[in-house]
């Protein structure tokens, strides 16, 4: 493992970068689209512009990345990634804006694409789950950072456009200058959404919810901070304090979801998730050290959820199905995530800005009232056939499921016996 981390500290590193660029401009963008006077409805659908250009680029990079190869599309992406963010700089316009935001949204997903290639190719079947942790540590660590350095510069200035430009456009030189060989890749196989659903529908909603409440906080929360009146460093710590009680409590929870039934532990933590948002709802800029402990253990809960619902799809598959399903979970999380920010702007606008945590809170009471639903219709995995939990990264693309040690084998067509449908045969697929 020791030896596979130090070939890979480059791309760690660039992917650090990326990560802390692309943190600083969410927190960036919401305050400064606040301060332009744009509506709640349009930073709404600004901020939602990341996120399609993500589900877009997630679909699409792929097929450009077998026609010109991964170098020249991580290059291509990083560029037209630092560009974006210089035009927020220069054109306060929230069509602009949005425009922007599609494009960085797919260039961070053909860059993701193309980090994950790489590790995959550099993994072994021995340290892909360590790999894959390194991966979700070193994404969250770069995110919070980038977060943070939104108090280096001015409420008003352009420094903090560069910095986040900078930071993109130095995370490809480690990468590039250092990378070996170009990485065998294969595009995910797509199974349809009904099937998924048969599967396992609860991973399949829990994954949309997840998604919608992630890109609420992401893409609004900076708006909510400005609202109630937060400082720039005050908005700062609130949209880190999730990040921070992710990377802490994402694997104790999955522990937990070893030792117990994993939709129980789901259900424990939508719950408690809501709980901590209720108790936040009372809370103000007087008591702001209380919320930042509220978001610390809110965030605890919801980015596990993600992994969470993976693995308990997982566990009624074969390793050789896991990848395809994986796959579509992904597309389910970036659909939920498009959502999200346009709900919580109408939120914001129309039923005022107590209501933010109100409606982060319904999402999670929803995803437990359907985690109830489907424990009567359906009899628990004993614990003992359950899979092991693996952490995955929120930020991942599907290619990062090739990463999962639980779906290291996959069934050749003639292992399979010329079976058509993968899952012919699977009990729990009807």
């Amino acid at each position: 493992m020791l030896r596979s981390a130090a070939t890979l500290w480059t791309l760690f590193f660039g992917l650090l970068l990326i990560m802390a660029g692309n943190g600083l401009q969410m927190v960036l963008l919401g305050i400064r689209s606040s301060d332009a006077g744009f509506s709640n409805v349009a930073t709404g659908l600004i901020m939602a512009g990341y996120y399609l250009g993500l589900f877009l680029g997630s679909l699409s990079i792929p097929h450009i990345l077998n026609n010109v190869g991964h170098v020249r599309v991580f290059g291509a992406m990083s560029a037209i990634a630092s560009a974006t963010v210089l035009v927020h700089a220069v054109i306060v316009d929230a069509y602009i804006w949005a425009l922007m935001r599609i494009l960085t949204g797919f260039s961070f997903a053909g860059m993701y694409i193309v980090c994950e290639s790489w590790l995959n190719d550099e993994s072994t079947n021995e340290t892909r789950g360590q790999i894959l942790s390194l991966y979700m540590i070193v994404t969250m660590a770069g995110v919070a950072g980038g977060q943070l350095m939104i108090s280096l510069g001015s409420d008003t200035g352009v420094e903090l456009f560069l910095l986040a430009s900078v930071l993109v456009s130095l995370a490809v030189v480690p990468i590039l200058i250092t990378v070996g060989k170009t990485p065998e890749f294969s595009a995910p196989e797509r199974i349809s959404l009904r099937r998924i659903f048969q599967i396992s529908p609860l991973s399949v909603i829990g994954l949309t919810f997840n998604g919608m409440s992630i890109a609420m906080v992401f893409g609004m929360g900076a708006v909510y901070g400005k609202s109630i009146g937060m400082s720039s460093s005050e908005i700062s710590y609130f949209m880190t304090a999730p990040v921070i009680g992710a990377m802490l409590l994402q694997y104790p929870v999955g522990r937990l979801s070893d030792r117990f039934d994993r939709r129980v532990v789901i259900l424990s933590v939508s719950a408690m998730a809501a709980g901590t948002l209720l108790l936040a709802w009372h809370l103000g800029l007087g008591q702001f050290t209380l919320l930042l402990i509220c978001m610390f253990v809110f965030g605890g809960f919801l980015f596990p959820m993600y992994s969470l619902c993976i693995a308990h799809a997982n566990d009624f598959l074969t390793p050789s199905q896991m990848v395809a399903v994986a796959s579509g979970l992904v597309m389910m999380s970036g659909a939920g995530a498009v959502i999200g920010s346009p709900l919580a702007a109408l939120s914001l606008e129309y039923l005022g800005v107590s209501s933010f945590f109100p409606l982060l809170a319904t999402t999670q009471i929803a995803t437990a009232i359907f985690v109830v639903i489907r424990m009567t219709r359906r009899r628990a995995i004993p614990t003992v056939a359950q899979g092991p939990f693996v952490a995955i990264p929120e930020v991942s693309t599907a290619v990062a499921a090739n990463l999962n040690p639980e779906a290291e084998w996959v069934m050749s067509d003639e292992e399979a016996g010329g079976v058509g449908d993968p899952f012919k045969g699977n009990p729990y697929v009807n």
